[in-house]
């Protein structure tokens, strides 16, 4: 349960939230000692005293001051606390996040994520800034009423008639909250989606003159999420005047009843104004509960989704399975099935062996599974059934972190970090020294460009790398894997799209790459296919042919009929 897990990370700050709670119950024994001021005031006025008088008046600042450096202290130490249980919830989900597996991206959309990182986690702030004037509120309330009921407990009795209209109306609007809260959310969360999607699809949207309809689309979402805020503000705004009206029709019972108590002699004037003065004080926080109480059903809400997000799975390095050491980078693929959705196989027996060094081209039409089988190497998927098998060890039975420290990966769409180019380069081995770094970004041809920026390698590339072009992320990225020394190389047609003097200059750099290395490379252009000692050809989840270039072309069958009908290019476009 949420609330549960909640108290789980409220735990390790049991001690200054018991001070700040001590702090608080001290601020509303103040607070509800301004009776004992009034009865003084009282006394003053029918003895005539000025001395009693200025004792009065003194108990009173005295009173006031207590009860507000009091509520200070207390506010600051409960603030603290829910402040670092935010921080630790924080901490935890962004490093759950990191360990997700790819089948639970590939289910969830980034900008739900996203959402319930920020804008959930912002309400749980706010939930957390409520708790310290709930904490205060609460306690005036209980200690008012225990004082009301030592004045009299009569009249406490009628001024809690109206306390199950009361307890009604909170839990009402607490389970109103919570929902309309959740709804909020989840249209907040569509409009993130949207957004990231419309930023990461900007060149196709102008391409195809999309804008109109996306800003159509946009406005159908951010309508539905207007109607969710109007709705959760409509549930919040109610509940405030319902409870007042509630309490007010008991304070004026108690008004009523009190003040024929002392017409008819049975109460005297002093009492009267004593009980009526606590029940100010307490009628005080039950208005202001119904407010925090609704932050804080707010907080709890965003707290289920964030612990939700949270109980997703993820990839564990499981501590019981042994490390997979010397890699050779051998690789067998032993009768492999693989299925997204557990209905269609995308990959249907796949076997083939690879020794180590050798340079293997994965070709074929698109959706034959190409991406899919090297994504079984370092594991991002498991196998539906069958085994991938590296140096002789299958790889679920291998610590993940072993098996893909062995592994380096360039994708076709360099993935750089808004960061400068020395961190994106050294983000392939975290200790290499800046000399290691300048000498692979060498074998990347990539440091003659780098070393014509103003700022070189503490050149800010921006975010996902888009102030360098193509060819120079490549190369960065290429760098990268060199640096990591990896005896495991997969390599996403790193030089598709990319003019004829880019993919000389990548192509020179993948030559001191693959040396040594065991490598897949899923191949569009020629000039990357003959660098390979073997091909093979996937169509429809199965290698339908292997051999060399001429080898297959002599064999007329799928290879030759892509490369005729140049779905294999043979030469870049060159630059214009």
């Amino acid at each position: 349960m949420t609330s549960t897990r909640l108290v789980q990370y409220l735990r390790p700050f049991v001690a200054p939230m018991l001070g700040g709670l001590l702090l608080a119950a001290l601020a509303s024994a103040a607070t509800v000692g301004y009776a004992g001021a009034v009865k003084l005031l009282v006394g003053s006025v029918q003895d005539k005293s000025l001395s009693e008088l200025g004792v009065a008046l003194a108990t009173a600042l005295g009173l006031n001051v207590l009860k507000n450096s009091s509520q200070y202290f207390s506010g600051y130490t409960l603030m603290s606390v829910g402040q670092q249980v935010v921080r630790k919830i924080r901490g935890d989900l962004f490093a759950r996040i990191q360990y997700f597996s790819l089948p639970t991206f590939d289910k969830w959309r980034a900008g739900d994520i996203l959402s319930r990182f920020s804008n959930d986690m912002n309400i749980l702030v706010e939930g957390v800034s409520a708790l310290p004037l709930f904490v205060t509120a609460a306690l005036t309330l209980v200690a008012g009423l225990v004082f009301m009921v030592y004045l009299n407990w009569q009249l406490t009795l009628v001024t809690m008639a109206v306390a199950p209209l009361v307890v009604w109306a909170v839990y009402t609007f607490s389970g109103l909250l919570r929902r309309a809260t959740t709804v909020a959310l989840n249209r907040i969360a569509d409009l993130n989606s949207m957004l990231q999607e419309s930023l990461e699809s900007a060149r196709i949207i102008k391409a195809f003159t999309r804008e109109p309809y996306e800003i159509a689309r946009f406005e159908d979402r951010n309508a539905a999420n207007f109607g969710a805020s109007m709705k959760l503000a409509q549930i919040s705004l109610t509940q405030t005047p319902v409870i007042d009206v509630a309490v007010m029709v008991g304070v004026l019972i108690l008004a009523g009843f009190a003040l024929f108590q002392v017409i008819a002699g049975t109460l005297t004037p002093t009492n009267f104004f004593m009980f009526f003065t606590v029940t100010t004080t307490v009628a005080n926080p039950i208005s202001q509960l119904s407010n925090y109480i609704g932050s804080l059903n707010k907080a709890y809400a965003a707290a289920t989704r964030v612990f939700e997000l949270m109980d997703l799975p993820i990839e564990v390095d499981e501590p019981d399975k042994h490390e997979l050491r010397d890699v050779r980078g051998a690789v067998e693929f032993n009768d492999v099935h693989f299925s997204y959705d557990g209905v269609r196989d995308v990959l249907k027996g796949i076997t083939a062996r690879v020794a180590p060094g050798e340079i293997v081209a994965l070709v074929g039409p698109s959706g034959s599974g190409k991406t899919t089988l090297v994504n079984l190497v370092p594991r991002f998927y498991e196998p539906t059934a069958g085994a991938v098998v590296v140096d002789g060890e299958d790889v679920s039975g291998v610590r993940l972190s072993s098996l893909r420290h062995a592994i380096a990966i360039v994708p076709q769409d360099p993935q750089l970090f808004s960061d400068t180019i020395e961190e994106n380069i050294r983000y392939g081995r975290l200790d290499a020294t800046p000399a290691e770094i300048e000498a692979a970004a060498k074998l990347a041809n990539a440091h003659e460009f780098i070393s014509r920026m103003p700022a070189g390698y503490a050149t800010l590339v921006g975010s996902r790398g888009l102030r360098l072009s193509g060819g120079e992320r490549q190369r960065i990225a290429i760098a990268r894997a060199i640096l990591r020394d990896p005896r495991i190389l997969i390599l996403d047609e790193a030089t598709s799209s990319l003019d004829a003097h880019s993919e000389a200059l990548i192509g020179e750099a993948l030559d001191h790459l693959l040396v040594g290395r065991t490598t897949f490379i899923i191949a569009h252009r020629l000039s990357t296919i003959r660098r390979a000692t073997m091909i093979l050809v996937l169509d429809e989840g199965r290698i339908v042919e292997h051999g060399t270039h001429d080898d297959l072309i002599r064999l007329s069958g799928l290879y030759a009929s892509l490369y005729e009908r140049q779905m294999l290019e043979a030469t870049p476009t060159p630059a214009t």
